[in-house]
């Protein structure tokens, strides 16, 4: 089981920026050791009730609201993170279980009891939230993150490109889904995480771009067809 608790600001920036940054941030921070030369690739399957409550929270700028998501690496992956995230303002609290593959596609297919295998507090948190207000899958995210650190106050900046989602497929382990663009041009995400103060020096360099905070969730964002025909 794995808690964090820290803060998290988000900007959307243009293609130039996001190489300029990369450059930038190279220079200022550890790059993360999974980077490579293109990053690493996430995939994430969203779980909402069945009249996406969660959704609704953020588009109605409410300040306390959580997700509840799978998270893998590579389809090939056998173990998942099963993730609630809790958000007041800027602040949040990252709560992590890590299931097999085989109990993923369970809770795929609604089948929830398979967390009260686990002697686990999140895993038992999950299955209560799940359960009781009845949570399905709701959208596939998949997108590339290259990713620079600083231990001190545990400063993480990530920057994800390429954002993509299916609303339709929830096959969290297959190679042959097909996710449509969440934007209509080049676009990409920086994210700031860090716990206690972030630095000055790392903040002047961030400033100098044109970017600007929004509070923006790759959720949100990727149900795109929902937003414009359901909701």
């Amino acid at each position: 089981m794995i808690i964090v608790n820290r803060r998290e600001l988000k900007f959307a920036i243009s293609e130039w920026d996001y190489y300029q940054l990369q450059a930038q941030l190279s220079e200022l921070l550890n790059p993360d050791p999974h980077n490579g030369v293109e990053g690493y690739s996430i995939r994430s399957l969203y779980f909402d009730s069945l009249f996406s409550a969660d959704y609704y929270a953020k588009m109605d700028g409410e300040e306390e609201r959580k997700k509840i998501r799978l998270r893998i690496y590579h389809p090939d992956d056998q173990e998942v993170k099963l993730e609630i995230k809790r958000k007041m303002n800027i602040s949040q609290r990252k709560e992590t279980v890590t299931i097999s593959r085989e109990d993923a596609k369970e809770l795929i297919q609604c089948n929830y009891g398979v967390l009260l295998n686990y002697d686990n507090p999140v895993a038992q948190t999950a299955y209560n939230i799940m359960t009781t207000e009845q949570y399905v899958p709701k959208v596939l995210i998949d997108y590339r993150r290259k990713a620079f650190i600083h231990e001190e106050n545990k400063i993480r900046v990530t920057l994800d490109s390429d954002i993509r989602s299916n609303e339709f497929d929830f096959d969290l382990f297959s190679k042959d889904v097909y996710c449509t663009p969440v934007y209509d041009h080049w676009h990409a995400l920086l994210e700031i995480k860090y716990d206690g103060d972030f630095f000055q020096w790392i903040s002047g360099a961030l400033v100098t771009h044109d970017s600007v905070y929004q509070s923006l969730s790759k959720y949100c964002v990727g149900r795109k067809f929902f937003d414009n025909y359901l909701s």
